[in-house]
């Protein structure tokens, strides 16, 4: 009989959950967390931690990892997964929104206020949250006081696992990364759905103080990361992991807040303006290439601000809708930067809050094998005349040209360098 581990591990969601039912997107008061879901995460980070023990041979590991985690089965193949999980949901949490439509200015035509978007930033950095954002479409068929959709704080599970001792390394691997790095949900990378570990087997786990979350990253990277090549395109960890640990904050929330704040800021940088409700041009490349690749410019805009005919913020994953607000009177209509066989890349970038002993961090890393370089085919702008092919990758004098990049071509490195 083959030697079994069982293990019963104690989480609660120090973030809230975005979507994680059956629906995609939807927080679900029934269906909470699935096993199915987790499966999934652990399935995703094994390969992070584990996937390099192949010299590169895709197909080898997708055989060791059906093997473990399990996959479609046949009368002569069976697939069942050694690693049999339970979910027993402890506290199914609190529908919020992080969105709420209320009354805006005045419609001289109708007499009535227009709806008006409002953000609960106690519930979420709207930020992050910006998919369930209404559309103006939404709110016009809505109106004021219109349901908009939730997500759940105040989740606690436990998960059951059991799996063969002789798996002891390879699932504690992909426990230890999901933990770390994972979590439950939609937009994880993102900072929602991120866990706690608050029990293993009814024994209460400690965790670390501020100061020594980073070197107990590296030390967990040590023993649970596999030196080796990843097949092309497989998202990895490996030991000199790109990451910032930023300084204690007093709980979880402040360091996401602190994290999408920076993104945010980095990500949407502009000059100084003439006024907070008249802010800047943007310092990032895109929208002078737009204007450039469309043929259309504002006269406001008349003055270009930059030559560098590149999308460098493609980095941060596809897609990314160009809207411009003057587009009545000359700029660009919506655009959207995309692969022209692939409309989604996933993020590299992870942010996200860990808790401490002693109040909280915020965590940034960028995961490997994964990004712009390794997108399949070309990048082009949609909708733009002729969905023209368009590059994102810098050279040096071209960053050393976009001021908040310090000459890092690099895009994700020098958004880590301001943390």
């Amino acid at each position: 009989m083959v030697p079994l581990v069982t293990q019963i591990r104690s989480y609660e969601l120090i973030t809230p959950l975005f979507g994680g039912g059956v629906e995609p997107g939807v927080a679900d008061p029934v269906t909470v967390i699935r096993g199915s879901e987790i499966r999934g995460q652990l399935r995703f980070w094994w390969r992070a931690c584990r996937g390099g023990r192949f010299n590169g041979d895709l197909a080898a590991m997708k055989e060791a990892e059906d093997k473990l985690w399990g996959a479609a089965s046949t009368e002569r193949k069976p697939m069942p997964s050694q690693v049999e999980i339970v979910i027993s949901i402890e506290q199914s949490g609190e529908g919020e929104h992080p969105f709420e439509v209320v009354a805006g200015s005045m419609d001289g035509r109708k007499g009535q206020p227009k709806p008006k978007l409002k953000a609960n930033e106690i519930v979420a950095p709207a930020y992050a949250a910006f998919p369930l954002q209404p559309s103006e479409k939404e709110m016009r068929a809505g109106g004021i006081g219109m349901q908009t959709k939730t997500v759940r704080t105040k989740v606690r599970f436990t998960l059951k696992i059991t799996y063969p001792e002789k798996r002891r390394e390879e699932v504690e691997a992909a426990l230890w990364a999901w933990e770390t790095f994972g979590g439950i949900g939609a937009r994880t990378r993102r900072g929602f759905g991120a866990l706690k570990l608050v029990g293993v087997d009814g024994r209460p786990v400690t965790p670390p103080r501020a100061g020594e979350v980073q070197a107990k990253i590296r030390e967990g990277l040590q023993k649970h990361v596999v030196s080796g090549t990843w097949p092309t395109g497989v998202p990895h960890l490996c030991l000199n992991l790109r990451m910032k640990v930023t300084g204690r904050h007093s709980d979880p929330k402040a360091a996401w807040e602190y994290l999408i704040k920076r993104l945010r800021d980095f990500r949407q940088s502009r000059y100084p303006g003439a006024s907070r409700r008249q802010p800047g041009r943007s310092r990032w490349p895109e929208p002078d290439e737009i204007r450039r690749l469309t043929g259309r410019r504002c006269p406001r805009h008349a003055k270009l601000l930059s030559t560098v005919e590149k999308f460098p913020r493609a980095a941060f994953g596809l897609p990314i809708v160009f809207h411009f607000k003057d587009e009545k009177v000359g700029d660009p209509y919506d655009t959207t930067l995309q692969g022209r066989d692939y409309e989604r890349l996933a993020s590299s970038l992870i942010l996200r809050p860990l808790a401490c002993a002693n109040g909280a961090v915020g965590l940034a890393m960028v995961l490997e094998g994964t990004g712009i370089m390794q997108l399949p085919g070309e990048l082009i702008l949609k909708d733009a005349p002729g969905d023209p092919t368009v590059q994102a990758t810098l050279t040096l004098p071209e960053a050393k040209a976009i001021s908040l990049l310090n000459g890092d071509p690099d895009v994700l490195q020098a958004f880590l360098k301001t943390l």
